[in-house]
Order: structure tokens, then sequence, then C-alpha cells
């Protein structure tokens, strides 16, 4: 049976910012994946180096940027912070690294997001939005081609993930016994409210019709395991309706599979000699 993708040798050269469970993971899989960029650089902080060194031996794990520019990445797979991406994104980009950004929140703010798609024009790198939680954004990217008119992203956790997100600001979620939307506004606002979370409402709304555009609701409920999200839009082409549901997992286990997966499906995908 032929593989999804074929691979030829590739002189990608794979940089990582960031060493918590999505960096990690990402270092683990590349370190003995068959086929895929080769790790070359990890920037951590200074409590991580230890563990980072025994994931990627061959790699330079450094906690200096200058460092980790000098081992010569070719795609950066930003894996730490909205202000990591907004600072270091630019740079980057104008050293000629193409960047894959997990933490979508920098682009709330419209002026990083403005300074991070100039750098991305200018180049020479370019920016790749990874699908993320959702698996998959290309409807939506397709859909803009032809009159997409309205987006609605609905997010749905358990009442006990909400209140590590902070959501006891707009609802109390010891009362929720049932699903129960609490908040609608737009990506945007949505990012603002809730920094380092829902990347995934950034991630559609990137891929269609922008951070202002997109209606997001927000949906506590009590009797879910794990997260889920759903796109509903509207384009011309007809309706598009995309669910991604959580595995049947405890509140407390990893919820990322999905954003860790999409993002080695990207970087794998640059190697490919047939890609899908």
């Amino acid at each position: 049976m032929l593989d999804a993708m074929s691979f030829h040798p590739t002189s990608e050269r794979l940089g990582i910012i960031g060493f918590g469970a999505i960096g990690a993971r990402l270092a683990r899989f590349f370190a003995s994946a068959e086929h895929g960029p080769r790790t070359s650089a990890i920037l951590v902080r200074d409590r991580q180096l230890s563990n980072a060194r025994a994931v990627a031996p061959e790699a330079t794990v450094c906690t200096n940027f200058e460092e980790f520019l000098e081992a010569s990445p070719s795609v950066v797979a930003e894996c730490a912070s909205a202000n990591t991406l907004a600072t270091l994104g630019p740079l980057l980009l104008k050293a000629g690294c193409d960047v894959v950004p997990l933490s979508l929140g920098a682009f709330a703010d419209e002026r990083h997001q403005l300074r991070l798609y100039d750098a991305a024009a200018s180049g020479p790198g370019r920016l790749e939005i990874p699908a993320g939680a959702l698996g998959s954004i290309g409807f939506l990217a397709g859909a803009r081609e032809h009159e997409l008119e309205k987006v609605t992203v609905t997010v749905a956790y358990p009442t006990k993930r909400w209140k590590s997100m902070g959501a006891l600001r707009f609802i109390d979620l010891d009362q929720v016994l049932e699903s129960t939307a609490f908040l609608e506004a737009s990506a945007r606002e949505v990012a603002r409210l809730f920094p380092g979370h829902l990347n995934v409402v950034t991630g559609a709304a990137l891929a269609g019709l922008g951070l202002d555009r997109t209606h997001v609701i927000l949906v506590a409920d009590p009797t879910i395991p794990q997260a889920w999200f759903q796109i509903d839009a509207i384009s011309g082409s007809g309706p598009i309706t995309i669910r991604v549901d959580g595995r049947n997992a405890t509140v407390d286990e990893d919820p990322i599979d999905h954003t860790s997966f999409s993002v080695i499906r990207l970087l794998k995908r640059r190697c490919a000699s047939v890609a899908i």
C-alpha cells in the first residue's frame, strides 16, 4: 500500500521556540521520524535545557535567540507565547525563516498583526498558519475565494477548564448544570479576553473573514470531558459545517493532540514529493 505522502531527501532545518507540551512533542516526534525536517535548534528556558538536550541531542539547544539563529533553521515552529511571536516573529521572517505560529493570540493586537504581516510581505521568510485544534481550515480559506459571507465559531469546554481560563468574569460556573452559551463576541475580542487560549478561534478567523468579522460563541458544559469546536459558514459554494470533538478523556488530561499533529503534518508536507 502506498503512503499518503511520498518524501524526498530534504535540507529542511526545523527550529522550535518553546519547550512546553507542544514544543516537546514536536521535538520528540522529529527526533525519531523517518521523514520530515531535521531539528537544528530549540530555544528554551534555562530550566528546560537538560530535558531538551536529552530529546534532541544533535540540535542546538539554547536560551539565546542569536545562537538559535546561528543554527540556520529554515522553518521555525513558534510554540511559546503571543509575546514571543510578536517580538521574535518579525526578526525570524527578516532572517529568512518561514514561521509556523501557534500562539495566534498575538494577532488579536492589531499592531502586532500589522507588524507580522508587514514582515512577512517584506520577507524573505513567510508565515504559515497551521490548522491547529480544528484539524483543517482549508474549507474556510477556499470559501473566501467565492462569496464567503458569514462565519460563526462555537467553542465548548467543560466548566472546570473554563474556570482555569478566567471565564468566571462572565458566568458563575458552579451554577451551570447544562450546556450554556455565556459569551458572544468577535474573534478579536475573544482573543483579547482569553489571551493564551482559544487559538482555534483566531486560526479560523485568519483563514476566513478576519478577526473582526468572525462571530464567536463560547459555551460552558459540565457534562463533557473535553472541548469541541464547530464552524458554521455561508459562502457562494454553499453552507459549511465543520466540527471537531475532543477525545473521551478526563478534563485534566492533555487536550492538544489535533494541534500538535496539524503542525507535524504541515512540516512533513514541506518535505513531501507528493503533498496532500
